[in-house]
């Protein structure tokens, strides 16, 4: 009972961050949930890139505007989807994030793009309720 209790509680917890704390070309981690979180604030190269990317060539097919709602700041999950490694943030072939447990390579957008993964690092649920103040995990 207790267990069920406290799974009720974590997964309708949310938490606010401020983004204005980020500095531009940086990649903050935060705690959400038990689980790693990135923000990146990324920078216009960073979004010219992931934007210019042909999305039918990616294993998982995701525009960079449909992952990040700010096109600014990439939210997303630290957890690879190959087995659950945390990947290291502004490494690997394409600059993004690199899981050097199997060698996945995602890009600026969280996008894998080589290895074994199978999957994007997945984006949470959230809102931005300014420019710079966003609500992660806030359930309708």
């Amino acid at each position: 009972y207790q267990r069920r209790v406290r799974e009720a509680v974590v997964s309708t917890q949310s938490t606010g961050v401020d983004l204005a704390t980020i500095p531009e070309g940086k990649n903050a981690v935060f705690t959400w949930r038990g689980k790693p979180l990135f923000i990146r604030h990324r920078t216009a190269e960073e979004i010219a890139s992931a934007q210019s990317t042909d999305v039918a060539s990616l294993r998982d097919p995701q525009a960079d505007t449909e992952r990040c709602v700010n096109e600014k700041y990439l939210i997303c999950l630290g957890v690879c989807t190959h087995l659950g490694c945390v990947p290291i943030a502004h490494a690997g072939d394409y600059k993004g994030y690199y899981c050097p447990c199997h060698g996945s390579h995602y890009d600026t957008c969280a996008r894998i793009m080589k290895g074994p993964a199978p999957l994007n690092l997945e984006v949470p649920k959230h809102d931005f309720l300014t420019d710079t103040l966003v609500v992660i995990g806030k359930e309708d």
